[in-house]
């Protein structure tokens, strides 16, 4: 008899229901807890949210009876839900513990998969630098797993992992392709058999959805509409279980993608669907996401009291996401300074015991050759010391001219006076203009309306602005945007999408981490402390 998914979901509600009745009743033994740890990443893929309380369950079994293999597996599992969940701080918290069980046990597969989730948390955290070096670590371990499926399946997770990393930091488009599409060249590596099925394609689904990402930020609809429509056949598909995340993304982001074509209709059904399968996944970042589509829907469909719904349970949940993302700062700042502070220690510990050694070695030859030539020796030490002086005046005077040597001119392009004033009189004008707000701006448009040449025009960006031509215009919209938000508060009830567009930028996402990357926090976060700031402010 077949199984349906809703019926294997009430079987596990069963089996975990009689468990933690049964519990107080039975002895734990490591043969116990690797049965549940393997019924648990099942229950972990229909419903995340219910999994998250009977792992650490399970968890706290293993750590009683000290068995570490099924405390490292419950790590493995939680790291990934919490991921999911938008709990970034928890998966920074619980690697710690994971990297050092998964070292004991020489398990490189949890290792390098330990080393992807927090490099993915530091992303989102905006902890760039770290990250890179998680994913590095990650790539490095993944290349010593002995069995093909696999590694080729933590390679793939570890590229979309960079894939998401080249997007967070305003890579080029390309980079972040490039990636996309190594993700699924390692995925369609995997066997089809009963151990990696599913893994397979669950992450066939995740690079479908992203290339699909890509294309609506290259304005390729018709691929992105494509790549999406693949993505939505193999979640709906009965013979694999991909997981309620990727079952629930695939509908929201078919319904961005029809309210960017202003097709409302098509929109806020997707966004029904979308939350429909969402309810009670415990996935509020998605959800989020959800809600502000579905209320823009309406909106544009005159559905004034859904749409008054919707943005009231938006505003909500956006509050509480914000609020959260400020608390949970704190625990990946100190565990990257609690890694930094131990390899400096370590550091300082191999110093130590070196200088030591190499001190007594010179104090035992010191102490021989005072013995067998003592007078001898104060006659070197004599020569010694007034060579050093020697060496030590010198070394004055050798610095100077080494610097003077150094400041040699850069080769530059050569400007005149009248032509640089003259250009950056034009750009002053520009600035004031608020042309810069046009999405179509760039650096050859630009030159032509100063009358002037791109190369020209770009040396004196450089020189003048300390910026290239992009950054420099990413800097005039995000100025802007944030005058207006602080000058105009009526702004602040806009959508961050709504934003993006009018401040020139293409996509909501790019508009978002061009902003924190400029101001050092996301817009939401700028945004609602703007409102708190500001007394006279109502939320709606």
């Amino acid at each position: 008899m077949m199984l349906t998914k809703k019926s294997i979901h009430l079987l596990f509600s069963l089996f975990f229901g009689l468990h933690c009745a049964q519990v107080g009743n039975r002895t734990i033994t490591k043969e116990n807890i690797d049965s549940e740890i393997q019924n648990a990443k099942l229950l972990a893929t229909i419903n995340p949210k219910r999994s998250i309380p009977v792992v650490t369950k399970i968890y706290q079994d293993s750590k009683k009876q000290g068995y570490k293999k099924g405390m490292l597996e419950c790590d493995n599992i939680l790291m990934a839900k919490f991921y999911d969940a938008g709990d970034f701080k928890k998966v920074v918290e619980i690697s710690k513990e994971a990297e050092i069980l998964a070292k004991e046990a020489n398990d490189n597969v949890i290792l390098s998969n330990t080393y992807r989730l927090k490099g993915s948390s530091y992303t989102e955290l905006g902890f760039n630098n770290e990250c890179l070096k998680e994913f590095k670590k990650a790539l490095e371990i993944a290349e010593k797993i002995d069995s093909k499926n696999d590694k080729n399946y933590q390679k793939s997770m570890i590229y979309n992992g960079l894939a998401s990393y080249s997007a967070h930091i305003n890579a080029p488009i390309d980079s972040v392709v490039h990636y996309q599409k190594k993700c699924l060249e390692s995925a369609l590596l995997l066997e089809e058999n009963k151990d990696f099925i599913n893994k397979k394609y669950f992450i066939i689904t995740l690079c479908y959805i992203n290339l699909g990402k890509t294309s609506v930020a290259l304005q390729q609809a018709k691929d992105a509409e494509l790549y999406f429509s693949r993505a939505l056949e193999i979640s709906e598909n009965k013979k694999y279980i991909i997981g309620k995340d990727l079952k629930v993304t695939v509908p929201n982001e078919f319904a961005w993608l029809y309210y960017d074509q202003k097709k409302y209709d098509k929109a806020k059904s997707f966004a029904e669907k979308a939350e429909k399968i969402e309810k009670g996944a415990g996935l509020p970042y998605i959800r989020r996401d959800i809600y502000e589509v579905y209320f823009k829907s309406c909106v544009e469909l005159g559905e004034k009291e859904v749409s008054k719904k919707y943005m009231n349970l938006y505003t909500k949940l956006n509050d509480s996401l914000v609020n959260a993302e400020k608390k949970s700062i704190n625990t990946p700042v100190k565990h990257i300074i609690d890694e930094k502070e131990e390899v400096y220690t370590n550091d300082i510990q191999k110093i130590i015991v070196t200088a030591s050694g190499i001190i007594i070695a010179l104090l035992l030859a010191g102490w021989f050759f005072w013995k067998q030539n003592q007078s001898k020796l104060h006659e070197r030490d004599k020569t010694i010391i007034e060579n050093l002086k020697n060496e030590e005046k010198a070394s004055q005077i050798e610095p100077d001219l080494v610097e003077i040597e150094d400041k040699s001119p850069e080769n530059t392009i050569t400007i005149s006076e009248d032509t640089t004033i003259s250009l950056l009189n034009k750009l002053s004008k520009f600035e004031k203009s608020e042309k810069f707000l046009k999405n179509d701006i760039s650096l050859s448009s630009l030159s032509t309306s100063l009358n002037t040449n791109p190369r020209y025009l770009s040396e004196i960006i450089k020189q003048h602005k300390g910026k290239n031509f992009n950054n420099y215009l990413h800097g005039l919209r995000i100025h802007y945007i944030t005058n207006k938000l602080y000058e105009t508060p009526v702004f602040r009830e806009y959508k961050i999408s709504y934003l993006a567009e009018y401040c020139g930028f293409s996509s909501r996402e790019v508009f978002a981490v061009i902003f924190k990357k400029e101001t050092g926090v996301t817009p939401s976060y700028f945004i609602n402390q703007l409102k708190k700031d500001d007394p006279k402010q109502d939320l709606i």
